[in-house]
């Protein structure tokens, strides 16, 4: 970390030293930073826990969409230091789409990187004294497995959504496959009069569209590795369905005021998975901070994805700028709106009729009707690939660079393959390349070629060191972000003889560096007020109200002057007796002092 940020760090999030758990007993064996399946990943959630039960306890918060797994949820917290639903809370997620399964190696690898550093590393030892955090590990289980197999393991025409494409009686029967056995599912293509597709004009190892009255050929028809499954001679005619979470069902601007755009499904919730998540955040109302990681980009995302900047609350504005400027010196990720740089504006269309605008989107649900500081990040980028070959040269477009589909530009990919080609052999690609076309025997469509890139290359880094400095740089960020919640904390207990009564003064603070609730939490009441409340031992009677309340604590906001409240009882009652103040923050904890009579 460098010494700049930690002195940033410690001026604003450092707190008193609190008890600490006893110390668990390291990890076996080093972290191995590749792709893990579910039997790999729940193993490795199983042994964690065992290894450290004061720090970790692991959960389901339900079956998968085909019933056959389980969405596993680490919750992290030092018991020794209270219960976990009293302490602020942070949840991550990862993996819901099915194809970004480094979303969900995010997840498992920052589970392994709290427990292996608590007690060693002050900032992550800090986390887990004062703060929960949950971690569900992958999003969508059922689809990322059949992303990394290539096969599904389901009964595919039972699952929501399965569909009978090719109209004979039977639902997804006959999708991609590993024809050439090569561990692959890649590009299929056939020489064809006839064909959509033609090779590049910079780099013939790539396709691209035929346009209108192109005649100069070779011309071929281009599909998914794949087999005919089903006998009627047809190809991947038919594909299952693999991806039970969409990350455009969530209730939140799901559909613009006339309806014309919405998100998927027929309602939103009706993605079970989808269900799950939500179900679970609801459940947890001390949850105050959110993060979703998706694949690929390479940028820190934020509310709104489905309205305009104009809009945003101020202080929220500032607070994301704030915290995710610390996620760009980290990663070197830099940080958009989804709406006002992640997405293709329509000039002169109003935002609510854009039809490039993202629906349902998770990040909006949970900021807007949650009242949570939300944000997606897409992990792993090309573009310092691009840049070493001349990426520089080509120019960015709107909306970012970064948007995923861009990936699929051949001016992109021909740099890339440039990069790969100066770079044959590094051991950083570990057995990820470009397989340029190969002659394959198809069994029912006679002479093919099959090439392209291999699955974990363009939106998922290979296994390796790549994936190792993605997975460390978001745990570190993940710390970071995490202490800036609110904290809140008794400071002093003070009570005065008056007479025959005693005065009782509280004073505390929110020592994170968030207020105790969002603006957007508060223009929308979902922000109940902090309370302080008073309670008195045997003997002890109230002259006043017993308990106080502030509609909110603010943080610090990186500041050495931390504001300061109080809350005041008048109470009658014998020498000795005790009387105990309790604070109650919903997203900065619930704090107690106890303290006697004069």
């Amino acid at each position: 970390m460098p010494a700049r940020l930690a002195r940033i760090l410690l001026a604003v999030f450092l707190l008193p030293t609190l008890v600490a758990a006893q110390r668990p007993s390291p990890p076996s064996g080093p972290y191995r930073f590749g792709y893990h399946s579910y039997a790999e990943s729940t193993a490795l959630l199983n042994e964690l826990a065992a290894r450290h039960p004061a720090l970790a306890t692991l959960s389901s918060i339900g079956k998968s969409a085909t019933g056959l797994r389980e969405l596993w949820c680490m919750t992290l917290t030092n018991r020794a230091t209270g219960a976990p639903d009293t302490k602020p809370a942070v949840y991550y997620d990862g993996n819901h789409h099915a194809a970004e399964p480094m979303g969900g190696e995010v997840t498992l690898h920052l589970i392994h990187y709290l427990l292996a550093r608590y007690g060693t590393d002050p900032d992550v030892t800090r986390l887990l004294d004062t703060r929960v955090v949950y971690v569900v590990q992958r999003a969508d289980p059922d689809g990322a497995e059949a992303f990394m197999t290539g096969k599904t393991d389901w009964a595919v025409d039972k699952v929501v959504g399965a569909r009978d494409v090719d109209g004979d009686g039977r639902k997804g029967e006959d999708g991609p496959d590993d024809a050439n056995g090569d561990g692959e599912v890649m590009r299929m293509r056939i020489a064809d009069p006839k064909g959509d597709w033609k090779p590049y004009s910079r780099d013939a190892r790539l396709l691209v569209r035929r346009e209108a009255g192109d005649t100069a050929g070779p011309f071929y028809r281009v599909m998914d590795e794949g087999l005919d499954n089903d006998g009627d001679g047809a190809v991947n005619e038919d594909p299952p369905i693999v991806s039970f979470i969409s990350n455009r069902n969530y209730p939140t601007f799901w559909s613009n005021d006339r309806g014309n755009y919405r998100g998927q499904g027929a309602y939103p919730l009706q993605e079970h998975n989808a269900r799950l998540l939500v179900d679970f955040i609801v459940s947890k109302p001390h949850i105050s901070m959110l993060e979703s990681w998706h694949t690929a980009s390479g940028i820190h995302l934020r509310p709104y994805a489905a309205k305009p900047d104009t809009e945003f609350p101020v202080q929220d504005l500032h607070d994301y700028s704030a915290i995710l400027s610390k996620g760009t010196e980290i990663t070197t990720y830099p940080v958009a709106s989804v709406y006002n740089d992640f997405t293709t504006i329509v000039p002169g269309v109003p935002a609510d009729d854009q039809p490039g605008t993202r629906h349902g989107v998770f990040i909006d649900w949970a900021y807007v009707a949650q009242g949570l500081f939300a944000r997606t990040t897409e992990l792993w980028t090309l573009e310092p690939f691009l840049d070493e070959v001349g990426w520089r040269d080509i120019p960015r477009n709107k909306p970012l660079f970064a948007i995923p589909g861009n990936y699929l530009r051949p001016d992109v990919q021909a740099q890339f393959l440039a990069w790969l080609d100066l770079h044959k052999g590094d051991a950083q690609l570990g057995t990820e390349r470009y397989q340029d076309w190969a002659p394959f025997q198809h069994p029912t469509l006679g002479a093919v070629e099959i090439g392209g890139f291999t699955r974990y290359i363009l939106r998922n880094p290979p296994a390796g060191p790549l994936f190792e400095r993605v997975a460390v740089d978001q745990a570190r960020f993940a710390v970071v972000s995490a202490l800036a919640t609110p904290l809140v904390k008794i400071r002093d207990v003070r009570v005065t003889k008056n007479g025959a009564n005693s005065t009782v003064r509280a004073v505390f603070a929110n020592e994170g560096y968030l207020d105790t609730s969002t603006e957007q939490a508060r223009i929308a009441k979902l922000a109940p007020p902090v309370t302080a409340t008073l309670r008195g031992g045997a003997g002890v009677t109230l002259q006043s109200a017993a308990t106080v309340s502030h509609p909110f604590l603010r943080g610090t906001r990186g500041s050495s002057q931390v504001p300061i409240y109080d809350a005041e009882w008048t109470v009658s009652g014998a020498a000795g007796a005790t009387v105990t103040v309790t604070v109650v923050s919903e997203k900065g904890g619930t704090v107690t002092r106890e303290t006697r009579l004069p």
